[in-house]
């Protein structure tokens, strides 16, 4: 068996590749697209991933992690993938899903922060602003979705909410007995 990236087809019409051999090689051939031409796979190939990586969380994935996953390129296509998934796996800690907070920080790839920073959360501000409220309750707001999300999303692990959040385990500690949720 062999395999190749190349179009070996125009290879061989271009002269680049041997004409003869190329049909030694092609008697069956079988083109899989790439993971840019089908996103459906990603979520599907990155929850086989991690169950093969950390069986015991049974593929779960949360939601921001997924959307990042989705907004990723993948130059390096499936194998790129299984990498990363099997990093995300080695940072996770506890139980629960694997988080965006699980992906290491040399992974995160150019500005995945453009999907929020328009539309609804643009939208709401703006409402928020038309309606009176100030910066700092807005600043408060979103910190308070923040810490909900992070801490639904790791299903109360707080060491797993702290890392999606960047803050200290102590801090959401600290958050939680002032009562926050």
């Amino acid at each position: 068996m062999t395999a190749t990236n190349r179009d070996l087809v125009s290879d061989v019409a271009g002269g680049r590749f041997r004409c003869d051999l190329y049909h030694r090689l092609a008697s069956w051939v079988c083109r899989i697209p790439p993971l840019r031409e089908r996103p459906d796979d990603i979520v599907r190939l990155a929850r086989h991933f991690a169950a093969e990586f950390r069986p015991e969380l049974d593929g779960e994935l949360g939601e921001t992690l997924r959307a990042y996953l989705l907004a990723r390129p993948y130059a390096g296509n499936v194998r790129e993938l299984r990498q990363l998934m099997f990093r995300i796996c080695c940072r996770h800690v506890g139980p629960g899903p694997l988080s965006i907070g699980d992906v290491p920080e040399d992974e995160r790839q150019g500005d995945h922060t453009a999907a929020w920073h328009a539309g609804g959360f643009e939208h709401a501000i703006r409402c928020a602003l038309a309606g009176g409220t100030g910066l700092k309750e807005i600043g408060r707001r979103a910190e308070d979705i923040a810490y909900r999300i992070a801490v639904e999303e790791a299903e109360g692990n707080l060491q797993q909410a702290a890392r999606t959040l960047r803050v200290t385990d102590r801090a959401l500690q600290m958050r939680r007995a002032q009562g926050g949720r």
